[in-house]
């Protein structure tokens, strides 16, 4: 007898009718441990239906995404049904759920009430949760020595524990300085190297007509994330060795204070008309100079606009980049039945150098940790003069982006804010030191970076 099981993916923007934000705790645990998954996923949008054979049929893997853009979906869709035919042990189906419902409620739900997928996908934003839970399954055993190399030294630190390794580094965010090129030209100024030639570029740009300088003046995930490389290019860290604490330490007060200069210079945009991650506040004509991400060297002309590393604290010194990005996951709530199936699934997808090839450079946009991925990807990353500079300077010098637990995260937004707006860098830092000490040593955090 045959069962349906449902391979859904959802295009941007539909939505779950979904229960109330679920915080995971300690009813995760061991929860479900050896739990069967559903054989049909349900959700509003397309779904394919696919007839799979019943108790003698394929072992069900259900793999959970954010990956909703239309060519992501469609890449899903192809190599998932190439599996499904390759081979008649395992049968995936895969869900991709918007961002904000995906990353606040729907996965940390489908832990907590045993529904767990069996293979997710994580940023560093929430990452830690899954981690600190241990509802992760080590995969040491599917990466080998060979594809660990293939890696840049930082790629796996985000994802590994006591020295194993719990998930696969899909793609990487990068961040740098993009200009207006006429703009600078103009008034005979070149790209900013240092923090003094970026206080006097954007001071000589600024006019009523555009901002000198844009970056993220509000709250939030990509303020932080922006902020870290300005700590980092200067040797500092904003936890130590250890995983305390750092935050009053010289290189994170000077990094807090160049902020703080910038804004209250008054040749900065302080009121963007949109996100800061988006790069149309260039383009516009917003702005003559503005911190942005990698994902943007393809939508930006390259005649028109420039791209240079972030500006480095002194002359001569190192320049910084951070990079975000997804990790494939495996659940051990799952059976072992389970658990292999989903090994040798993303062994197959997400190990095979040209499946990821063609969805960091062809499915969207973005680079990897991983040197054979950006060598044949060379067309792509090779392909104008500001992917180059992401791909021949920024990438070398990226660090993976801190994963923070909600409560740490706030602490160093709180922190940035405050610089900006309430009180002396050396203050803020003071007292984010103070209360992030209190969180750690009340919850026994550690934290790298």
């Amino acid at each position: 007898m045959k069962r349906k099981v449902a391979a859904c993916y959802l295009k941007k923007g539909m939505a779950y009718c979904l229960m109330g934000a679920m915080l995971l705790g300690l009813s995760i645990g061991t929860a479900g441990c050896g739990k069967e998954q559903k054989g049909t996923q349900e959700a509003e949008g397309n779904t394919e239906i696919q007839e799979v054979e019943g108790n003698d049929g394929p072992i069900e893997i259900v793999y959970w995404n954010q990956w909703t853009q239309e060519d992501e979906t469609a890449f899903l869709k192809k190599y998932v049904e190439e599996y499904n035919s390759s081979q008649d042990k395992y049968h995936v189906s895969f869900l991709a759920i918007p961002y904000e419902e995906y990353t606040t409620t729907k996965l940390a739900t489908a832990f907590a009430t045993n529904e767990a997928p069996d293979i997710f996908e994580c940023s560093p934003a929430i990452i830690n949760q899954y981690l600190d839970a241990g509802v992760c399954e080590p995969l040491d055993d599917i990466i080998t020595d060979e594809i660990r190399n293939d890696f840049t030294d930082a790629a796996f630190d985000r994802v590994s524990r006591d020295g194993k390794i719990y998930g696969i580094p899909l793609d990487s965010d990068l961040v740098a300085l993009y200009y207006n090129k006429e703009i600078l030209e103009q008034n005979d100024i070149d790209p900013p190297t240092t923090w003094a030639e970026l206080k006097d570029a954007a001071a000589k740009l600024n006019t009523a007509d555009y901002a000198g300088f844009t970056f993220e003046v509000d709250k939030g995930d990509w303020q932080c994330f922006t902020f870290y490389p300005f700590v980092w290019m200067q040797g500092g860290s904003l936890f130590t060795s250890d995983g305390m604490a750092n935050l009053n330490s010289e290189e994170v007060v000077n990094a807090l204070q160049l902020w703080k200069d910038l804004l209250d210079s008054g040749d900065c945009n302080e009121t963007p008309g949109r996100s800061v991650s988006d790069i149309s506040i260039l383009t516009n004509g917003e702005t003559a100079m503005q911190i942005n991400g990698s994902w943007s060297v393809l939508r930006v002309d390259s005649e028109k606009y420039g791209v240079v590393p972030l500006p480095a604290a002194t002359a001569g010194g190192d320049t910084a980049s951070v990079a975000g990005g997804w990790n494939v996951l495996v659940s051990n709530q799952s059976s072992e039945e389970k658990i292999a199936g989903a090994k040798d699934f993303i062994s197959w997808m997400w190990l095979n150098v040209d499946h990821v090839t063609e969805f960091d450079t062809k499915a969207k946009f973005s680079y990897c940790m991983r040197n054979s991925v950006i060598e044949a990807g060379a067309e792509v990353y090779q392909s104008n003069p500001n992917a180059i500079v992401f791909s021949d300077e920024v990438l070398q010098t990226a660090k993976p982006e801190i994963a923070l637990s909600g409560e740490a995260k706030e602490i160093v937004s709180t922190m940035i804010q405050d610089a900006l707006y309430n009180m002396s860098a050396k203050e803020a830092a003071d007292i984010a030191q103070e209360s992030m000490l209190k969180y750690q040593e009340a919850n026994g955090a550690r934290f790298g970076g």
